[in-house]
């Protein structure tokens, strides 16, 4: 008999122990066009099929997740439309959403690190939203020359800049107010656009280093912290380079890194090649809208103070060369043009740590120092005034 009991004590636990090794998610999708939902796993930041549900007994669906540590997830349509998860073991997380009004009407339960996650993705999706009208709005008008045009383009300019700098403050007032949460590390890769990172300037790293340290201490065994630890390290090696291109602004003189790149016909143009000029470094794509924005206003900045000594040396960081041939012609720029097609994988990424786009450096005639960076075309109007005129 004893014997028995002891198997029975041993069955009950093992079944005890697997329950809370198993996580829940289950809910509604209503007015769904198709049949199916899809939850997809997230290793080492790439989204991996994980299993597929079919919506039946009035658009329900319900997904067992065997795990000992915690995971990102991400709740798919076929459409695209997805939403993020944090799964602990032994939770049971309750999404009830409407397709029509898929973001906007879901309500999420039982799972703290989820429901912080979407409210942090609910504030990127709304400033993405009013990036893109405002880059609509710069487009409609650009080449316009009615009276008063060019004042209301720097003011849009302006106000992009302004909703990128709300969502980066509020992101890291995020990350600060529960330091311990999974969901920070979704608050450090975010993008406005592919490769277009809201956290992405020197003095972001303090924040990549104390979501590091604080989740790395709490849970070492996560996936994504242990992700998070490789690119923490990867951004701390070339740190040295960073904080020398750091000095813009500061009276200090510095060896500026060069760079040797094709432009449209094939010839390679050093950066060193500019000489007696002040040079504005600029990087971009055309396949991106604020890097378009942007260099219409640099061709008025251009065309008022390149007799006055000054120059543009634009490095685009495009696969295609003849998608940026194409847009060179179509937009008739006459700078220095080169092309990096071998990024983010060479040099130039880190040598001027460029890890998001666009982005300049305005260099001093003996290049030797970084005077400013990061300028928009209004402000660097604006610097070029005082130092050149």
């Amino acid at each position: 008999m004893r014997n028995y009991l002891l198997i029975i004590c041993v069955i009950l636990g093992l079944a005890s122990c697997s329950r809370k090794n198993v996580s829940i998610v289950q809910g509604k999708i209503e007015n769904s066009p198709f049949g199916y939902i899809y939850l997809d796993v997230l290793k080492s930041g790439t989204s991996v099929p994980f299993d597929s549900c079919k919506l039946r007994f009035h658009d329900r669906f319900r997904f067992k997740v065997h795990e000992k540590v915690p995971g990102y997830y991400e709740l798919r349509l076929k459409d695209g439309k997805m939403l993020a998860l944090i799964l602990s073991p032994g939770e049971k997380v309750e999404i009830v959403t409407d397709y029509t009004n898929f973001y906007g009407s879901k309500k999420i339960t039982g799972s703290l690190n989820t429901i912080h996650l979407n409210v942090l993705h609910d504030s990127l999706r709304n400033a993405i939203a009013s990036l893109k009208r405002i880059r609509s709005v710069y487009t409609s008008i650009q080449d316009s020359e009615a009276p008063g045009t060019a004042a209301k383009r720097d003011s849009l300019i302006r106000l992009y800049q302004s909703i990128r700098e709300k969502h980066h403050r509020y992101s890291i007032d995020f990350i600060l107010k529960d330091i311990r949460s999974l969901a920070n590390i979704g608050a450090l890769y975010q993008e406005y656009e592919d490769q277009d990172y809201v956290f992405s300037s020197m003095k972001d790293i303090q924040f990549f280093k104390l979501v590091n340290d604080t989740l790395s201490k709490y849970y070492p065994k996560v996936g994504m912290v242990k992700m998070l630890q490789n690119n923490y390290q990867a951004i701390h090696n070339n740190y040295q380079q960073k904080v020398l291109l750091n000095l813009a602004g500061k009276s200090k003189a510095i060896n500026i890194p060069d760079l040797d790149l094709p432009d449209r016909n094939g010839k390679l143009v050093k950066l060193s090649d500019v000489k007696g000029k002040m040079v504005l470094v600029a990087f971009w794509s055309v396949g991106q809208e604020e890097s378009l924005v942007n260099l219409e206003g640099l061709k008025d900045v251009y065309k008022k103070y390149h007799s006055k000594g000054f120059e543009i040396y634009q490095v685009s960081i495009d696969k295609s060369l003849d998608d940026w041939k194409n847009k060179l012609n179509i937009t008739g720029v006459r700078w220095p043009n080169v092309c990096d097609t071998a990024f983010p994988n060479s040099q130039t990424r880190y040598l001027f740590n460029v890890n998001t786009i666009p982005l300049n450096y305005l260099i001093d005639r003996n290049k030797q120092m970084i005077t400013e960076r990061n300028l928009t075309p209004v402000e660097l109007d604006r610097k070029l005034s005082t130092l050149l005129n």
